[in-house]
């Protein structure tokens, strides 16, 4: 299989391992058959949970006290201990003494976190995160982890930490109650009808909105990347000092429908899009646009939208009407980590009509590998 273009340092990491494991002979080939112990209780003995890392690092000075190269062990064990908590590295170490050859080490990759929406299948509530968004998150490098919505995942939410990144998407109407917490605007509501019309966007779930908000705001506070899409765009705005539409046909009066009459689906609607030139998502749609910016057809599922920009937000696409349907934060640069997007469309389900879809989710790991090793430094 061919890298990409893009490549981690992971990747790297494994080439230049695999070329040492088969440069000094070591693990090149299939292990030689070792002498096997009188009893399981040796082999307990040896890779049990509580002596397993012990055990390597013991097999590890025992190789580089006979004069050999590091230990390639003590490689595999080393990148997980600096930057994993102990109960991790005991994982690892227990791991990998029982595979019959261990493989390169290699640099965790970059967690990207996601909260889970809940739909009801049968009349049993199901969490589960969209599949394009996760092949995309694999794609480029990096562990999507899943955050279940459940009321008690707020209180252990520190045990889904580390997290390079944050994906928030679409889903419902964000919470009064939840915006008043975190001091943010709260838009004005539908009511009577018209809320009727918008019945599955404005029940609010609160637990998804609450470990949302959480997870977004220690990570403005962190500096960790951020992509945002649909409602995740309105999210991070608010969260900035922004201002949203609460429904934009009876705020705004426009004749463009930001909601598709026929159904809750992405993929049957395109409207248009101006792009504004020198911008990242001009950047990334280089090879539709060209140089000048231009227009692109998008996906819409949304009757809420951002009306004023927060702090440090600015505005990359609108639609004809003038609604911001893209923006990013001032000081983007994914080279160093810097990756504060919201897009107000769904690139992740128009991957056959763009190659830029792709360049959001790509420049986004690339933005959350470099704030990992930056992060994962402070533990060396």
């Amino acid at each position: 299989m061919m890298l990409s273009q893009f490549e981690t340092d992971a990747t790297r990491t494994r080439i230049e391992m695999g070329a040492t494991l088969v440069s000094s002979g070591k693990h090149a080939h299939k292990a030689e058959p070792e002498e096997q112990p009188d009893s399981d209780a040796e082999t307990e003995k040896d890779f049990n949970f509580t002596t397993g890392i012990s055990s390597l690092h013991h097999m590890a000075d025992e190789e580089e006290g006979s004069g050999g190269e590091k230990s390639t062990v003590d490689a595999l064990v080393k990148p997980w201990t600096s930057v994993h908590s102990s109960r991790a590295a005991h994982d690892a170490a227990l791991f990998w003494g029982t595979l019959y050859s261990p493989p390169a080490p290699m640099l965790r990759p970059a967690r990207v976190l996601c909260v889970a929406r809940r739909y009801n299948r049968k009349d049993k509530y199901v969490d589960f995160v969209g599949e394009y968004h996760l092949d995309l998150i694999q794609e480029f490098g990096g562990a999507p982890i899943m955050v279940p919505r459940t009321v008690g995942t707020l209180s252990s939410l520190l045990e889904y930490l580390p997290m390079d990144g944050l994906l928030v998407v679409e889903g419902n109407d964000i919470s009064d109650d939840v915006l008043r917490k975190y001091q943010c605007s709260i838009p004005q509501r539908l009511e009577g009808e018209a809320a009727e019309k918008f019945a599955s966007d404005t029940e609010f779930d609160i637990s998804k909105d609450e470990l949302e908000c959480a997870l977004m705001r220690f990570a403005l506070m962190s500096g960790c990347p951020i992509l945002g899409l649909c409602r995740g765009s309105q999210m991070l705005n608010v969260l900035r000092g922004g201002t949203l539409y609460g429904d934009l046909a009876a705020e705004t009066g426009t004749t463009i429908q930001h909601l598709q009459p026929n159904g809750p689906t992405y993929d049957s609607f395109r409207h248009p899009i101006a792009v504004h030139k020198h911008t990242p998502l001009a950047t990334w749609f280089q090879d539709t646009l060209g140089d000048e910016g231009g227009e692109l057809m998008v996906n819409s599922y949304h009757h809420q939208g951002s009306r004023e920009l927060g702090k440090g937000l600015l505005e990359m696409a609108c639609a004809p009407d003038g609604i911001t349907e893209a923006f990013y934060d001032e000081k983007y640069d994914p080279e160093n980590g810097n990756y504060l997007v919201g897009l107000q469309f769904h690139p992740e389900r128009m991957l056959g009509d763009y190659p830029g879809c792709k360049r959001v989710y790509e420049n986004f790991l690339r933005a959350c590998c470099t704030f990992r090793q930056r992060a994962d430094s402070f533990d060396q």
